[in-house]
């Protein structure tokens, strides 16, 4: 089984799971010596005994360690990830620093002691997967000479009691960590973190941070300068049962909703800000379990921002709020700093005199009416969305007619036909023939199957050559009853109609419409109320004497 690997000269990733191994130890050492590995993934956690072979990588002794380098003459410059699954109680310092090169190294079994120094020589370490083990102490230099580590994961070792100060400090490219579950003694009431000794000045670079006391209360202290945090919020995710902050001369510009939205359990706050910063109403919002809050040397920007801290303050039945100063500073006599970074105002003056417009109500107003203007914007979008665009070619061909100093101007068409596209034969058969082909003078007819701009929209094509023809012809039939295209057209030249006040509408009927149908049709019925019109006779011998009356209403003008 050995002399397998040597048949393979590319060979890049390796994985050996639950199998049948007499000498695992002789198995990656012989991988081990394949320098176009990349990738090996090894998952033994049953073997209890192994062959103790020229490359002891595994031990049986006691510590059940794991020994990768100690027999290694060069560094393994070719692996880039390790994954392990093995029944190693121990890690012992320098354990892999002969992988010098390494990028992503995961580590799943039954570990319990991890020496410092473990990981001396992972330069170019970028993850750390230690979950599912069983150690129970972080020491200062657990992790050290991990400069490159970006991401460690410690979640699932619930018996983690003791995370040394300064563990994490030297991880300066650290940006994910989670930490997972973290347990206390049971004699003490709560969990006492204190991130800034554990973490030093890389907490204000991290992305991810993830800690939970799981049913505990939690005691968290921070002192660092949050304003170099891209998103300070995540410090404090997921910390559903803290009870106790205490934030120690930090620097954060802003106290806003987002930093306390997951600390429903809060019941102490104390806050000792380093620098002059605002606090939103939204930052005591979800605080609802809060009792006590202290501010020690209170340093405000002059905004409205802040106005409502004071009455708060004052007035808060359920909250005890207490300003401590060095010069005893009460609210009433708190001052403020000015945009120009020079002045400083009493701060109750200064909200009385520039915060007392109802800005919020004012704001509250505007918006309440520009929702109401979208949601009848939108009503009458939806009621009438289609006769919008048509209602607008109608209001501007008002207009140009309104304008013009020769009543009857100049058109492009004689006549807009409207018509049914099932009754396009008749057209083509019998309307063209007698009124196109007639003359002179000649007609010129405008046809939606033939004149339409194509790619145009399909209303503005309608609009446009309703208004560019000088009369409109509509062929009723029952088809065109039925047609919503039609239904609209005759919306349109009825429109017309009603502004020009010109007779500028003709109707014919191809076919006997019965009186119920029409009915429903009420801008056709009051126009067969109102107004002469044309029926196709049925006897042949009369169609000529149709077509010239029919002609002699659409002919052009002779002066034009």
């Amino acid at each position: 089984m050995l002399d397998v690997f040597n048949g393979i000269p590319n060979l890049r990733n390796v994985s050996i799971g639950n199998s049948c191994v007499k000498d695992l130890s002789e198995i990656l050492c012989r991988l081990m010596y394949i320098k176009s590995l990349t990738d090996l993934v090894v998952d033994e956690k049953e073997i209890q005994t192994l062959n103790q072979s020229n490359c002891p990588i595994l031990n049986t002794n006691e510590k059940n360690s794991l020994d990768l380098c100690s027999f290694q003459k060069q560094p393994i410059t070719w692996l880039n990830k390790l994954v392990l699954y093995l029944n190693v109680h121990f890690f012992f310092s320098n354990q892999f620093s002969c992988l010098v090169n390494l990028l992503h190294l995961k580590y799943n079994g039954k570990l319990s002691n991890i020496e410092d120094f473990a990981f001396l020589g992972l330069r170019h370490l970028e993850s750390l997967d230690l979950s599912n083990n069983n150690f129970t102490h972080i020491h200062a230099n657990t992790f050290f000479g991990l400069y490159s580590l970006t991401w460690l994961d410690l979640r699932e070792n619930p018996l983690i009691q003791n995370i040394e100060t300064l563990s994490f400090t030297h991880l300066t490219s650290l940006r994910e960590v989670f930490l997972g579950k973290i347990n206390s003694p049971l004699r003490q009431p709560a969990i006492k973190l204190n991130l800034t000794l554990i973490f030093g000045d890389i907490l204000s670079q991290l992305t991810h941070l993830y800690i939970t006391s799981s049913m505990r209360p939690m005691y968290l202290i921070i002192g660092m300068d949050l304003i170099q945090q891209p998103s300070a919020d995540i410090i404090f995710h997921n910390l559903t049962k803290l009870e106790v902050l205490k934030l120690l001369d930090c620097k954060i510009y802003s106290m806003e909703g987002s930093l306390t939205k997951d600390l429903k359990y809060l019941k102490i706050l104390h806050l000792r800000i380093k620098n002059i910063y605002n606090v939103f109403y939204s930052f005591t919002e979800s605080l609802s379990g809060l009792k006590y809050v202290q501010f020690n040397q209170l340093h405000l920007f002059c905004s409205c921002d802040n106005a409502w801290l004071i009455a708060w303050a004052k007035r808060n039945r359920q909250v005890e709020v207490i300003l401590r100063s060095i010069r005893h500073i009460m609210w009433d006599n708190l001052t403020c700093l000015l945009d120009n970074g020079i002045d400083t105002p009493n701060f109750v003056k200064y909200t009385e005199a520039n915060c007392t417009t109802e800005i919020d109500f004012i704001l509250f107003t505007v918006t309440g009416l520009g929702v109401l203007f979208f949601m009848l914007v939108v009503f009458v979008h939806y009621l009438s969305g289609h006769y919008l665009l048509p209602l607008y070619h109608i209001t501007l061909g008002w207009l140009s007619e309104a304008m013009r100093s020769n009543t009857r101007g100049r058109y492009d068409y004689d006549t807009f036909v409207s018509y049914s596209g099932k009754d396009e034969l008749w057209v083509v058969e019998e309307l063209l023939p007698n009124l196109e082909q007639r003359g002179p003078p000649f007609l010129n007819l405008c046809l939606h199957s033939r004149d339409f701009q194509l790619g145009k929209d399909i209303v503005e094509n309608i609009t446009d050559s309703l208004y560019r023809s000088r009369h409109t012809l509509c062929l009723v039939s029952r088809h065109y009853l039925h047609s919503n295209w039609c239904s609209l057209e005759l919306k349109l030249a009825t429109a017309r109609l009603q502004v020009e006040q010109r007779d500028i509408l003709l109707l014919v009927f191809l076919e006997k419409i019965p009186p119920h149908w029409l009915s429903a049709h009420h801008r056709l019925a009051r126009l067969v109320k109102t107004r002469t019109y044309l029926d196709w006779p049925q006897d042949p011998h009369q169609h000529q004497a149709f077509w010239d009356r029919l002609w002699e209403k659409l002919k052009p003008p002779t002066d034009v």
